[in-house]
């Protein structure tokens, strides 16, 4: 890896400590240690530049990097080219003397005994005294380890009185001249790994445009403990932008593919060191990456399997951990240094190596196992699961693996998983014990989130088929993996079941509600073009009042909504020709319940996705809040309550891993990947307005190998809001365009475009679009969500003085509450309290909004209020404090319009001084729930370094002196905490 040259940052402790052991008169040899691209040549020449600030003559000293190579041991030559090299800038008498008597003897070799004779000391000495007669000199050496005996010159430097400060590699062989160099220091100083924010501040400064945040955290988690290093943090930023990873969507530069692991760059200083130490620790570290680890029970069959001896593979092992490439747990396992270590070490080999390896390990395994029993079961089934279908497996190892994964349900699910996938492998499909292991995996699956899991099932299904029992836990797996990943399946057999319509919710099949199209079609039937919609499959996912099965089908009116709200804004030529919707219709949660329903035994008994919870689920997932709400009482919840908000406004922007969450509970772990979870992170950025983190989420969708799915079209239309309040508009544009026009999303669609026109400056157009679209939208069944698309536009109507359009909102409203039982009291308490003028109602709906915790809407009410409060300015200072959290610059600026309007001061975003930022106040709540750092740092996604740099900073600005007193004094309301 290529030297990275960076500017010093985040060493002012290194360069204080540096400063005053420099600071006594006479000479002094001070060594910098750290390891590879720590940043030891930058902070140097800090040093240079601080020294000659103060008057001191600097002379830099570069070791191997001149021509001599290994025939310099001694650096005479090295020291020569330098003083040569500012000799006119020296300017003493007698300095050529000196210097060509250090010329004549720089071949000399080793010392009296060996070639360093009197003579050398004596010219090294000359030259130095003559060098630093009439001003204080330092020697600064970079690379001190690059030669076999630097101690004679440099302490020779130190005798006449220099300043010297040398710097070795952490880790580099330690002969014997560099044992002495360390020895005769006054001070040896290790540098140590910078904060991870300084660490990221260095690469937003490199990436020479504006960092997606996505990149961040791919570097941060590929990274690890390497993070600190800015040599490797740079170096990995560089290789990315080389291979093509690094590309530049809407103005940030992103991850071409953000499921692509992160890898080191090939010439990385681990990589040398593992190189250096021969093939057979070369060929280990390629085996402990393939294989994700190693256990140390493994290390004789993979000694075999690499054509090794046992205990050279055992001292390779010992030589890589000793040099910082490997690491042992506590466990004994084995792992790569980092992520990104790992992915170089096994991209130098194709996945199917990685398989083959488990596999061949597998069956070493296998027969010690049957041989005499002393195998570890649980490394042997991990290798067995890790190795697919080239490992061979009799009935009693089945059973094993069976017997292992039920008792492993609750405390290991992670491990059940994989083992029940490599068991229902070798199930035959048609049989019983395939049913009953299937259902078991998909439980587990759901609670892991391991989906990918799901794909070999989906094949063999497709080539074998399956019992006649098992084709909804079939389907259901199919729906789960098309969820998650964004990508049909590729077998026909599959697609078909995607296609086919689920009983109770109209003939609209799962792949037209969420990839907008029929996977397999039937040739004998019209397909759809764009616009068109396929012919008896039913349009739309509205929540219609009447029976479930009206629920999917297109609304009356559809295409006029669609047609004239278009026309208002300036985007008519979405619609389709003939004026017909494309189809987005939604299913794929009614087989949920076929998991739950069965009996499929195991240890443990692990809970179940109900059937009320299935219709729960399903309902939720389709938009119907009606059914939902009726699933949701009948079910023994109740409403209105926080559970049922939290569910009902997931419903409402397709929130599918929320939903999940909600219904089903522990037993489902949001996924922090894939399409599902990355539009988890649009949602909940976009609530608590972290619109940095959810546009990170946003363009994350868009640069996936996804296909269109109605998740990416919902969250370009929370794109269209962000953008449009941050005075993006062209931007904004682009993402409604973007954004289909299904009936699914038609609610939401409208909000962001009177959003979008509102930001514009264009109140007016807004409200007439909300005017125009409520009553339609309403009377074609596509109510949840109406009373919150009214509210804002009666919020624009208020702001921009048009009291008949705010009137006439109200009566909507008002409608809407009455006449269809919508659950709206927010929407109607707020309306009331703008139109009539009333703080006190407009406090109590503001209370309510910033409860269900959506910081945009609240942000939007504040603003509204302070055009009539009495006192406008608690008002003002919340919504400019929401404003500038978001980067709101478009409503930044509406709140300067009222605070000049309403005569008061201008609110000011508050100090970091003065206020907690918001990492620091989620450490301080984790500090008061008891966690430790190593708990905070995983909780948080930081390293543990970070975790206790903040409560450094924390401890100085508080005054409190631990974490004990920190929890207190927060909660005694003692320290001062960032606006919300």
């Amino acid at each position: 890896m290529a030297r990275t040259r960076a500017a010093v940052r985040g060493r002012d402790q290194e360069l204080t400590a540096l400063r005053t052991a420099l600071a006594p008169d006479g000479g002094r040899l001070i060594v910098l240690t750290g390891p590879a691209g720590i940043g030891r040549t930058a902070l140097l020449d800090r040093v240079a530049r601080l020294l000659a600030a103060d008057g001191v003559r600097v002379l830099p000293l570069r070791l191997g990097t001149g021509p001599d190579g290994g025939g310099d041991p001694y650096a005479l030559a090295a020291l020569v080219r330098a003083v040569r090299e500012r000799f006119e800038q020296l300017q003493e008498s007698g300095l050529s003397e000196a210097l060509s008597a250090v010329a004549q003897l720089r071949d000399a070799r080793g010392r009296e005994r060996g070639g360093w004779t009197p003579a050398v000391v004596a010219a090294l000495d000359g030259l130095f005294e003559t060098v630093g007669r009439r001003e204080r000199v330092a020697l600064l050496v970079d690379d001190a380890h690059a030669v076999a005996e630097p101690a004679p010159v440099l302490s020779a430097a130190r005798r006449a009185g220099c300043l010297v400060v040398a710097t070795c590699e952490e880790g580099a062989e330690r002969g014997p001249g560099l044992a002495e160099l360390l020895t005769d220091a006054d001070r040896v100083m290790t540098i140590g790994p910078l904060a991870d924010d300084v660490a990221l501040s260095l690469v937003r400064r490199a990436a020479g445009a504006r960092l997606d945040e996505s990149v961040v955290t791919a570097l941060r988690t590929a990274l690890g403990p390497l993070l600190g290093n800015p040599g490797t943090v740079l170096g990995t930023l560089d290789a990315l932008r080389r291979s093509g990873r690094l590309v530049t969507f809407e103005g940030r530069l992103c991850l071409s593919d953000p499921a692509e692991p992160v890898a080191l760059p090939a010439d990385h200083p681990l990589l040398r060191r593992a190189s250096a130490l021969g093939g057979t620790a070369v060929r280990l570290l390629g085996a402990v990456a393939l294989l994700d680890g190693l256990e140390l029970d493994a290390l004789p069959p993979l000694a075999d399997i690499l054509g090794a001896d046992p205990v050279d593979c055992g001292r390779g092992l010992d030589l890589l951990i000793e040099a910082g490439v490997l690491t042992a747990g506590p466990d004994g396992r084995i792992t790569c240094r980092c992520p990104a270590l790992a992915a170089t070490a096994a991209g130098r080999f194709s996945a199917r190596r990685g398989t083959a390896l488990h596999a061949a390990l597998a069956e070493r395994l296998l027969a010690g196992h049957r041989r005499s029993g002393g195998v570890d079961p649980v490394v042997l089934a991990d290798h067995v699961a890790r190795g697919g279908a080239a490992v061979t497996l009799d009935d009693d190892t089945v059973r094993l693996l069976l017997t292992m994964s039920a008792a492993a349900e609750q405390e290991e699910p992670e491990r059940a998983t994989l083992w029940y996938s490599a068991a229902l492998r070798r199930l035959p499909p048609t049989g019983p014990e395939h049913a009953r292991t299937l259902c078991r995996l998909l439980l587990l699956v759901v609670r892991t989130g391991r989906y990918e899991l799901l794909r070999e099932p989906l094949t063999r299904y497709a080539e074998h088929g399956c019992a006649e029992e098992s084709v909804d836990e079939i389907r259901l797996a199919a729906i789960l993996l098309a969820l998650h990943s964004g990508v049909p399946p590729a077998e026909r057999a599959v697609r078909e079941l995607l296609d086919a319509p689920f009983p109770g919710r109209g003939p609209t099949a799962f792949s037209e509600w969420w990839f907008d199209r029929r996977l397999a079609p039937d040739p004998r039937r019209p397909q759809a073009t764009d616009g068109d919609t396929v012919a008896g499959a039913g349009a739309g996912a509205g929540a219609g009042a009447g029976a479930d099965a009206q629920a999917w089908a297109e609304p009356r009116g559809w295409a006029e909504v669609t047609a004239e709200t278009g026309a208002l804004t300036g985007d008519g030529a979405e619609t389709p020709a003939g004026g017909k919707a494309s189809v987005r219709a939604g299913a794929g949660a009614g087989a949920c319940d076929r998991a739950g329903v069965r009996d499929g035994t195991a240890a443990g008994g692990a809970a179940r996705v109900g059937a009320g919870r299935s219709d729960l689920l399903s309902a939720a997932l389709c938009g119907d809040v009606d059914a939902c709400e009726r699933v949701w009482l009948s079910s023994g919840g109740t409403a209105p309550s926080p559970e049922w908000d939290r569910l009902r406004q997931a419903a409402l922007v397709a929130d599918m891993a929320e939903v999940a969450r909600l219904v089903i509970g522990a037993d489902y772990r949001v996924p922090e990947t894939g399409v599902l979870g990355a539009y988890h992170r649009v949602v909940q950025g976009y609530a608590d307005a972290d619109w940095t983190r959810a546009l990170s989420a946003v363009r994350e969708l868009e640069l996936s190998p996804a296909e269109d799915t109605l998740a990416r079209h919902a969250a370009r239309l929370l794109a269209v809001d962000m953008c449009a309040a941050r005075g993006e508009f062209g931007q904004a544009t682009r993402w409604l365009t973007a954004a289909t026009r299904a009936p699914r999303l038609a609610v939401l669609r409208t909000w962001a475009r009177v959003g979008l026109a509102a930001r514009k400056g264009d109140d007016g157009q807004a409200v007439r679009v909300a005017l125009l679209a409520g009553p339609r939208l309403r009377r074609a069944g596509l109510r949840p969500g109406l009373s919150i698309l009214l509210s804002r536009a009666l919020r624009i109507a208020v702001l921009g003085d048009d009291h008949e359009g705010a009137a006439e909102l109200l009566a909507e409203i008002e409608l809407l509450s009455h006449e269809h039982h919508v659950d709206a009291q927010e929407s109607l308490l707020l309306a009331r309290g703008l139109v009539h003028r009333d703080p006190e109602c407009a406090r109590e709906a503001t209370d309510l909004i910033r409860a269900r915790g959506d910081l945009p809407a609240l942000m939007e009410s504040c603003l509204a209020v302070a055009r009539f409060a009495p006192d406008p300015r608690p008002w003002l200072r919340e919504a400019h404090a929401l404003a500038t959290r978001c980067g709101a610059a478009a409503l930044l600026e509406r709140v300067r319009e009222v605070t000049r309007e309403r005569g008061v001061p201008a609110p000011r975003a508050r100090g970091r001084r003065d206020a907690l930022a918001v990492t620091e106040q989620r450490i301080i709540e984790l500090i008061g729930e008891g966690l430790t750092n190593r708990q905070i740092a995983l909780r948080l996604r930081l390293s543990e370094k970070t975790v206790e740099n903040y409560l450094t900073r924390l401890f100085a600005r508080t005054g409190c002196r631990s974490r004990v007193e920190l929890a207190a004094a927060s909660l005694t309301g003692r320290l001062a905490r960032t606006p919300t």
